[in-house]
């Protein structure tokens, strides 16, 4: 007997190890039979749980639910006092949906590509012994320059081993990694997959779960996300991921335009005719959370994708060099006597669209298989999704947990609203016998209100009155402060119960410590840590699968050309298809939280690293990083670039130095010689002296004169000589007068461009900053 669902669908699933001629045998009546089957297993026919998942979303949206606060306005099964159909909405829920949304977008998301192939260290291994080769041959040139020999190649001064190795350990990477690295970055910017990240992790937020359909349509890979109300599932109760299950059933209401825009190629004249039938006729079922909405000509669409078993071989045989080889066949195929033939029966992923009850599309083997070179029948669904608790239980989420406390909020602000429409100013309760037989109620009221007194006669004939009667009647109750003390409990359990303190919102007292405030925030973000680790561990999986597609997209090469959203800097994509489909390629997600500590962390060291030197430029430049990983080759870089500065910079000042050095001890030898001079002026002029007197000229004679010319000639000889020492002494001075001012003015010209370039720094910084309104 058949087994049939509530609305006469038959769910007993056909056997799927058959061959594919009996697979499509009769219009492909197998896969209709399969389709309709897995359609009545899924919940879209009885759907308490997706009318949960459309609660949800009107709770995150802020809509009142009336049903959900009888038990508050009518506890005896009858309404009370007040109009409760005016209940409104003092959200808590979506302020913290919000808050957790802004930090995601702000978190790091470099996603690193990385080469699983077999050869990355034989790659690695040749890329470093080439370096270090370049290297020897680089000081070997330096060595036979400096011996004089001529080279004919002008070689610099290179580093050592040591470093070369440091450094290209600190900066490798391999050029198939960075292939894929600029594969997954363009597939993001093309496909805008940050929007729908962002647009993913509300859902995630809201109802726990989060799913997504990965393909490859026009020679591209693409990426969709898929609303958690239209998709159902079944997969093993120890997988975590959909793309892991077994089968999935997707519905989609559409307009006649788009299913025609869908399948155009498959649909016939008659086809579309019924097309538009079935928008008039209207959806074969829908949600009961969906009735009250005009669904005005949509068309039900609803995608089945299923693991089924195919027949395959593996032939063996010896190929023309006397070696054994192994080759995957079909199930047609048919060996040869030479060859040894076995046959296994392995899954494949297959799919089927159904438009409205009758219309079947797309009976196929789905085109874009991903497989494992590991286990020839292990295969991946399109649709992938993770739920984030639902280990033995029904899964919960942040807005789940929220719904008690948001009921319980709304119903105290409106018994408080009636509370507040009762309310009245204090009244004094007055005898009615002390006011005057004589006077008016409104002349005696009148007197009270000018002199603030009025006059009591207790010994009035015929009136008992008591002095102690009179009293003051308070309407403003003190259940105003009742209720409101109510609202703030509410709201700090909602806090203590979802994880996010009003510390975390930056909701701080005057009285509180710099300590406790961090211990809170750093408490509060290790419990929604939870709420980021898994959605980024689902993200990773969807980024390994848009390369896997890519690699069947992009078969036949791609050339293209994109540019960073973050950076602006243009990047250029040249894929050779067949070595990209031989890539082994993995994503690594680092840790988001560390990473964001760590990047605080450098920036706050952004004014000390200035102050020691280091340029704008490569601050502002190392602030751009989105790693941890970049930001520490990029500090390793500039310390590099400080380094190298402030050694010219030492250089310079000690040539400098020597050169003062140097001109000091040419004038103390032009000094010495000078003093030299003189001594040898002074003995050759004693000589003279003496010659002339042993010639017999004594005072008489022509001698005085004599000496006194000589006596000249030797003072005019002094002064020159004194005259060309000032002269080199104020040359030197002059000269290292001029140096120092060199000097000078070069210090002054790079520490303006210093500032120049740490101006531009903050205008990018100033820049990039979101404008506020």
């Amino acid at each position: 007997m058949e087994n049939v669902n509530s609305v006469g669908m038959v769910y007993d699933i056909p056997n799927q190890n058959v061959s594919y001629a009996k697979k499509a045998a009769t219009d492909f009546e197998w896969a209709k039979t399969t389709c309709n089957a897995y359609i009545g297993r899924s919940t879209f026919t009885s759907n308490n749980w997706k009318t949960w998942l459309k609660k949800l979303y009107d709770y995150a949206n802020g809509n009142i639910r009336i049903e959900d606060y009888k038990l508050i306005t009518e506890p005896l099964g009858v309404p009370l006092e007040g109009d409760w159909a005016d209940v409104q909405n003092f959200p808590i829920i979506k302020s913290k949906i919000d808050l957790l949304r802004s930090e995601y977008s702000k978190r790091p998301k470099k996603d690193m590509v990385y080469v699983i192939n077999d050869d990355v260290v034989t790659e690695k291994t040749e890329a470093l012994n080439n370096e270090i080769y370049n290297n020897l041959e680089s000081l070997f040139l330096e060595k036979v320059n400096q011996q004089g020999i001529e080279t004919g190649v002008e070689a610099e001064q290179p580093e050592l081993p040591e470093k070369v190795k440091e450094t290209f350990d600190s900066t490798y990477m391999d050029k198939r990694a960075m292939l894929g690295q600029n594969a997954i970055d363009y597939i993001k910017v093309q496909q805008r997959m940050s929007e729908k990240f962002d647009l993913e992790f509300f859902h995630w937020l809201v109802t726990g779960e989060v799913y997504s359909l990965r393909g490859v349509e026009h020679k591209e890979p693409t990426y969709e996300v898929v609303n958690p109300l239209d998709i159902d599932y079944d997969k093993d109760p120890d997988l975590q991921f959909v793309e892991d299950g077994d089968w999935v059933v997707r519905r989609k209401l559409m307009h006649p335009s788009g299913v025609i825009d869908m399948f155009y190629d498959d649909l016939t004249k008659e086809e579309i005719t019924e097309i538009d039938t079935l928008a008039v006729i209207g959806a074969g079922f829908t949600f009961n959370t969906l009735q009250d909405k005009q669904w005005s000509r949509l068309v039900e669409v609803i995608h089945v994708c299923w693991k089924s078993r195919k027949q395959i071989g593996i032939v063996d045989f010896i190929d023309e060099y006397g070696e054994m080889q192994s080759l995957e066949v079909d199930e047609l195929y048919t060996a040869t006597p030479e060859q040894t033939l076995k046959k296994y029966w392995v899954n494949e992923v297959w799919e089927t669209y159904r438009i409205g009850t009758n219309m079947f599309k797309r009976m196929r083997p789905l085109p874009n298989q991903r497989g494992s070179l590991d286990n020839l029948s292990k295969c991946k669904l399109p649709y992938n999704g993770r739920t984030m608790s639902n280990i033995n239980s029904a899964s919960i989420s942040l807005t789940s947990l929220g719904v008690p406390y948001q009921v319980l909020y709304n119903a105290t602000f409106h018994r408080l609203k009636l509370a507040m429409s009762k309310m009245k100013d204090d009244m004094a309760l007055i005898d009615i016998n002390w006011k005057p037989i004589n006077w008016s109620m409104d002349k005696w009221l009148e007197y009270a209100d000018r002199v603030s007194m009025l006059f009591v006669d207790y010994s009035k004939d015929s009136v008992r009155m008591n002095a102690t009667h009179q009293t003051r009647l308070q309407l403003a109750s003190q259940t105003i402060n009742m209720y409101t003390e109510l609202l703030t409990f509410i709201k700090q359990e909602w806090d203590e119960v979802c994880g996010i303190t009003r510390q975390r919102e930056g909701q701080i007292s005057s009285s509180e410590t710099v300590g406790g405030v961090e211990r809170a925030v750093l408490q509060s973000s290790l419990i929604t840590e939870t709420y980021f680790s898994l959605f980024e561990d689902f993200r990773k999986r969807d980024l390994e699968a848009m390369i896997d597609y890519s690699k069947i997209a992009w078969i036949e090469g791609k050339k293209a050309s994109f540019v960073m959203p973050d950076t602006a800097k243009m990047v250029y994509l040249d894929v050779n298809g067949e070595d990209y489909c031989e890539m082994e390629i993995g994503i690594a997600v680092s840790n988001s939280s560390k990473e964001q500590e760590r990047a605080n962390a450098i920036k706050q060291l952004a004014q000390p690293m200035m102050q020691n030197g280091m340029q704008a430029s490569a601050i502002a430049d190392i602030l751009d990083s989105e790693t941890i990983a970049e930001a520490k080759t990029k500090l390793k870089a500039a310390e590099r670039k400080l380094q190298e500065y402030n050694q010219v910079v030492a250089e310079q000042e000690q040539t400098h130095e020597k050169q003062i050095e140097d001109m000091r001890i040419n004038s103390m030898k032009n000094q010495q010689q000078m003093i030299l001079e003189q001594i040898d002026r002074k003995g050759y002029w004693d000589l003279r002296k003496a010659e002339l007197t042993a010639l017999g000229m004594d005072e008489g004679d022509d001698s005085l004169d004599i000496m006194g010319q000589a006596k000249l000639a030797f003072e005019n000889q002094k002064l020159n000589i004194e005259s060309n020492l000032k002269n080199k002494e104020i040359n030197a001075n002059l000269q290292n007068d001029r140096e120092r001012q060199t000097h000078e003015k070069d210090m002054k010209e790079k520490d303006a461009s210093i500032k120049r370039e740490e101006m531009k720094s903050k205008e990018r910084i100033a820049r990039s900053k979101p404008k506020t309104k």
